[in-house]
């Protein structure tokens, strides 16, 4: 690993993935240049379990060099029961966090899941700051966000920080609704251009964002100024720095796998040369004995740990772990429908074997509530074309039901046909008993005659008590969505 660090840290040479900035090939450099080494991860994900060897690894590269900054570029939250179902939901990663002594975050989407008054005082127990530069509260709100942030190195180099949030369709970055009131966002393209004096304040200048990779890359079109982009949001892994608009973007997947690592010379107030890579946490032979005590002492919870049912084989992929979750909320009267969304299915595999109440809530994290609607063929119909037309691709998993999308030649849905477990076309004009969770209910356009109600059970509990009626769960391997081109 030490000759790993070492082969990163050679600038001299034309190194793999490397960038080079204002600088030609043996120009020496100058006698007060500074090497300035960044990491930082993305969409973490409560994912403490890697935090031994990430710390490790952390350790070791600051071992290695005098100046290394630490960031994050958001979600943090939401995706390990351990984390999220702790008594002060959030808590561990915090604690983890400091104990990697991470110099900033951006704010992601996720951070929003446990609601404003649990982020308020996981921000206060941080030691490092929460940063977005277009999520603005007014009033009393006490939830603040610093738009950016400049650190000053020993030597005077200041390194300003700047981040934004993703924001969906409806202008709000993906969480539940309810958890975003009162609190105002704006388009971060828009928003940008109003922090280009921050090029001029700083040494070195990053963007810290959670955007995504495409939106990163739009956002270079706009503002162009920043040395790096370190971003997230789309768990993009970027192998090799690509660059717009002669900025590098860079994004290092999620559950804190890997790493990136840039390295940046600066000299007389500018950055002179950049490499930048991903490693591989879970390569690092290192363990952090601290953190591996902390996290053992997290993962030992009694009630996470319980068995409650068995998968007879491996139940993978969005069909067959869609098609379990809806079955298990149309077991709850008085549904005959139930539909859930492709983003709320949290990971790739049920496996084989003991299921546990920490495997449902790791598939199923968001603590979301199942909506009652009376809802007429049409209106399901509604509900299907407006989710397809998101992405122009499947979003909801049904049980009750089997359906096909039909596009036009753009790939744009215009109609639904649906089927009855029997093969037979619904009742035009009768009402279903449907149930989707509060986040589709809150999200989704779809025609309905009422807001719906509440059942008031989270979609998790549906399962876990669906799961322990059953003993032995199958994985059906039948198929319920489909698409045809008209």
């Amino acid at each position: 690993m030490a000759d790993m660090i070492k082969r990163i840290l050679l600038l001299a040479s034309v190194a793999i993935h490397s960038l080079t900035i204002s600088v030609w090939a043996g120009t020496p450099a100058p006698a007060d240049t500074t090497t300035l080494v960044l990491l930082s991860v993305n969409d973490m994900h409560a994912r403490i379990d890697q935090f031994p060897q990430f710390i490790s690894m952390v350790d070791s590269i600051r071992s290695h060099h005098k100046h290394v900054l630490l960031f994050s570029a958001g979600d943090m939250f939401t995706g390990n029961p351990v984390v999220d179902q702790y008594p002060d939901k959030g808590y561990p990663i915090i604690e983890l966090m400091n104990m990697a002594r991470f110099d900033a975050t951006a704010t992601g989407n996720h951070e929003f899941d446990y609601g404003q008054e649990t982020l308020l005082e996981r921000i206060k127990q941080a030691d490092f700051p929460f940063l977005s530069a277009n999520i603005h509260t007014t009033g009393d709100n006490p939830l603040k966000f610093k738009p950016y942030h400049i650190i000053t190195l020993e030597n005077g180099i200041k390194v300003g920080l700047i981040s934004f949030i993703q924001l969906n369709e409806a202008g709000l970055p993906d969480s539940h609704p309810s958890r975003l009131e009162g609190i105002t966002f704006t388009d971060a393209l828009s928003t940008a251009p109003a922090y280009t004096f921050l090029r001029d304040s700083c040494d070195v200048f990053v963007a810290l964002t959670h955007l995504g990779f495409e939106t990163d890359v739009k956002l270079t079109e706009v503002f162009p100024f920043p040395d790096i982009i370190l971003g997230g949001h789309t768990h993009t892994l970027v192998t090799n720095p690509r660059t717009f608009n002669n900025v590098p973007v860079m994004q290092a997947g999620s559950g804190l796998r890997h790493v990136t690592i840039a390295v940046l010379k600066v000299a007389n107030g500018k950055v002179t040369h950049l490499e930048a890579r991903n490693l591989d946490v879970r390569t690092h032979s290192g363990i952090n004995s601290q953190a591996l005590a902390l996290v053992e002492k997290y993962n030992d919870n009694p009630e996470l740990n319980q068995i409650i049912g068995t998968a007879a084989d491996d139940i993978a992929g969005s069909d067959a772990l869609g098609s379990l979750i809806t079955d298990a909320m149309a077991s709850v009267a008085p549904l005959e429908i139930a539909f859930q969304n492709k983003g709320g299915i949290r990971i790739d595999n049920l496996p084989k074997g003991d299921i546990t109440i920490k495997d449902v809530f790791r598939l199923d994290p968001f603590g979301n509530e199942l909506i009652h609607f009376m809802l007429s063929p049409d209106d399901i119909k509604s509900l299907i074309i407006n989710a397809y037309n998101r992405e122009k691709s499947i979003d909801l998993y049904p049980s009750g039901i089997t359906y096909t999308v039909i596009t036009n030649p753009e790939g744009i849905a215009i109609d639904v046909d649906i089927r009855m477990p029997d093969g037979s076309l619904p009742v035009p004009g009768k009402l279903y008993n449907t149930g989707v969770s509060s986040y589709v209910a809150s999200s989704y356009t779809f025609s309905r005659s009422s807001e719906g109600e509440s059942l008031y059970i989270i979609t998790a509990e549906s399962l876990i008590n669906f799961i322990r009626s059953q003993k032995l769960i199958g994985n059906s391997g039948t198929k319920r969505v489909f698409v045809r081109q008209q």
